[in-house]
């Protein structure tokens, strides 16, 4: 079963739902009535299908947001046929240098993405390389020096806080950063399948460019070297759940985000300088939104942080949608038949007491 998809089961045998496994989805179902919902991976049943299908094009929903007078980065999204045609400039006008690059339509876990492009000519090689897969690709301003995080929104509500940390290598005198990253991918393939190998991409020779450093270089002992821009823990990175910790005013901007992206579950990569500051007055932008987030990041806390069980506070609103067909199913189920019936005796024994006292 999908480790995402995992979670959720785990935490609906925990509530006594009725779930069963479905490998031909790398899922589960569950029923409430004559109700039935699916999991499967990241995907989820709280989302309009319409609202989905515009956040997974980043340009889109930036677009939206922007509209909305949210802080996001100024963005533009190119074809292939007016890049092939020369068009390009045109539609850099309005766009400041350094730039970042990604696929406008369905681009998830940091996939082609890359940041901290720093000219035209630049621009051209990497966008002829990525439209060989891709017929549109979003350009974005890229806001460096910022610290990235993930914030989980569910139904106006704010679930989990999450600190993400790019791909990076710590010094030892000795050993050159290309023997750093094999000794840093070694040890992150026995920490987590979670953490995926860092890989030397092109934004890795980037910001090495950017650092004045190269593979061969020796990094001093202790000295952290941070080897990309995103935080993707399928691109090398790390993370830190934080629980809830986020000041006010950022907690009401995201969730005003999710109304107006009109969904119900969502998850916002943000750049700012402090998630306890509001990014609104100081800098800071959304990036994007994902639609089908990952639950995994706020449950387990694999390098440190504070872990958040979010998985059952979205599965109950399952059981508040059918209370009824819930508490059929705890009397019908062999773990909690005892205890609601023996509420039930109680129940209806206190009913018994009150009415003989009111006869009397």
């Amino acid at each position: 079963m999908n480790k995402n998809a995992e979670q959720y089961y785990q935490s609906a045998l925990d509530l006594c739902l009725a779930v069963t496994p479905i490998p031909e989805i790398d899922g589960f179902d569950l029923y409430l009535g004559k109700t039935r919902y699916f999991c499967r991976g990241v995907v989820n049943c709280f989302n309009d299908h319409c609202s989905v299908s515009i956040a997974r094009n980043k340009y889109c929903s930036n677009k939206l947001l922007e509209n909305a007078g949210f802080p996001v980065p100024k963005a533009i999204a190119i074809s292939k046929t007016d890049f092939e045609e020369g068009n390009l400039e045109e539609y850099l006008v309005d766009l400041k240098f350094p730039l970042v690059i990604k696929p406008t339509q369905d681009g998830r876990r940091g996939r082609d993405v890359l940041c901290n492009i720093q000219s035209v000519e630049e621009l051209k090689r990497h966008l002829t390389s990525q439209f060989l897969t891709e017929e549109f690709i979003s350009i974005e301003e890229f806001h460096g020096n910022l610290k990235s995080y993930r914030v989980l929104i569910f139904k106006n509500k704010l679930l989990g806080v999450v600190r993400r940390y790019p791909a990076h290598v710590v010094g030892d005198g000795q050993h050159n950063i290309q023997e750093l990253i094999d000794l840093s991918n070694i040890k992150r393939q026995k920490i987590s399948d979670m953490l995926a190998p860092i890989v030397v991409d092109d934004e890795v020779q980037i910001r090495l460019k950017e650092l004045g450093l190269t593979l061969n270089s020796i990094p001093y002992k202790g000295e952290s070297v941070t080897l990309c821009y995103v935080c993707n823990t399928s691109r090398g990175g790390t993370y830190e759940p934080l629980g809830k910790n986020i000041c006010k005013e950022n907690k009401r901007m995201l969730i005003r985000a999710a109304h107006t992206l009109n969904l119900n579950l969502v998850g916002f990569d943000i750049e700012c300088a402090d998630i306890n500051r509001p990014i609104e007055t100081t800098a800071g932008v959304i990036i994007e939104a994902n639609a089908n987030p990952s639950v995994r990041i706020h449950e387990l806390a694999i390098t440190g942080g504070i872990p958040h069980g979010v998985t059952k506070t979205i599965l109950r609103a399952l059981i508040y949608r059918h209370p009824l067909s819930y508490l059929w199913g705890l009397y019908k189920n062999k773990r909690t038949a005892f205890y609601i019936r023996s509420l039930m005796l109680i129940i209806v024994a206190t009913l018994c007491a009150i009415l003989i006292g009111i006869a009397t």
